[in-house]
């Protein structure tokens, strides 16, 4: 008994080690979804549209301004690397443009200099974006 004192069991290693990956994980976590409100432009090859949204638990609402006027909300789906997807859904106000989201993903991901970066597929091309916090968000505790 007294000659295993400075030796660890097997299984006091295993619970050691479990313990200590336990503190090293929650430092290791994805950045989670995103909060609050942000807007910015969304971009393909020759357009630029405005667009603003507002996360709240589990969801994204997404307005795109003219030419499309319309908005579609979005499902929280799951995160994936660095990334948060959420799913389209059906857009609240019509307009063939958002329309044609429902079903597809949309990707958030910490972009430079505080600002979050938003990636979509319409029917016919990629989107890309830049959002920054809206300035109702920054007024939020």
């Amino acid at each position: 008994m007294f000659l295993n004192i400075g030796r660890a069991s097997p299984m006091n290693r295993l619970l050691q080690g479990a313990l200590v990956l336990g503190c090293l994980v929650p430092g290791l976590a994805l950045a989670g979804q995103p909060q609050g409100r942000w807007s910015g432009l969304v971009q393909q090859a020759n357009s630029d549209v405005g667009a603003q949204v507002a996360f709240s638990a589990d969801k994204a609402d997404v307005h795109f301004d003219e030419p499309f006027a319309c908005n579609v909300p979005a499902k929280y789906l799951k995160e994936a690397d660095v990334a948060t997807v959420y799913r389209f859904g059906v857009s609240t106000n019509g307009g063939k443009f958002c329309q044609d989201l429902q079903g597809r993903d949309v990707t958030f991901k910490p972009g430079k200099d505080g600002r979050l970066a938003i990636d979509f597929p319409s029917a016919k091309t990629t989107w890309h974006g830049d959002l920054k916090p809206s300035p109702a968000a920054a007024a939020q505790p």
